[in-house]
């Protein structure tokens, strides 16, 4: 395999790991049945195995990756430490306190959504 067709199998590996994401999301706010939520998480994990698999060939895959898990990193913190905050003003406008956290899922999907928005802000520049 010629180091062309890795980086292009890399990108269209990272194109269709955004997609699903994004599919994965528009299931979750519109409320898809199960069997579609569960193809977008399946549809999401090839492309990341690939990715993974791939390896950082060369310096323009590196700085993507790079990009990528940066993104990925800053919204992990800024959700560590803005979610309680965020979900009691949400109650305190509300008028009361529901005590029902976040959902389990939101960070990881968060984070998976940063990963691929840094990979192609950075991609497309």
């Amino acid at each position: 395999m010629t180091p062309e067709t890795r980086t292009q199998t890399y990108l269209v590996a990272a194109h269709l790991g955004g997609l699903a994401t994004l599919g994965y999301i528009t299931a979750e706010a519109l409320d898809w049945p199960d069997f579609v939520k569960g193809l977008m998480i399946g549809m999401l994990m090839i492309p990341l195995v690939v990715i993974l698999l791939r390896g950082l060939r060369d310096e323009y895959v590196e700085s993507l990756w790079r990009s990528g898990t940066t993104w990925a990193f800053v919204t992990v913190v800024v959700w560590f430490f803005s979610a309680p905050f965020l979900e009691g003003v949400i109650d305190g406008l509300m008028a009361h306190s529901n005590h029902q956290d976040w959902p389990v899922g939101a960070l990881g999907t968060a984070a998976i959504l940063a990963f691929f928005g840094g990979f192609h802000v950075r991609w497309l520049r």
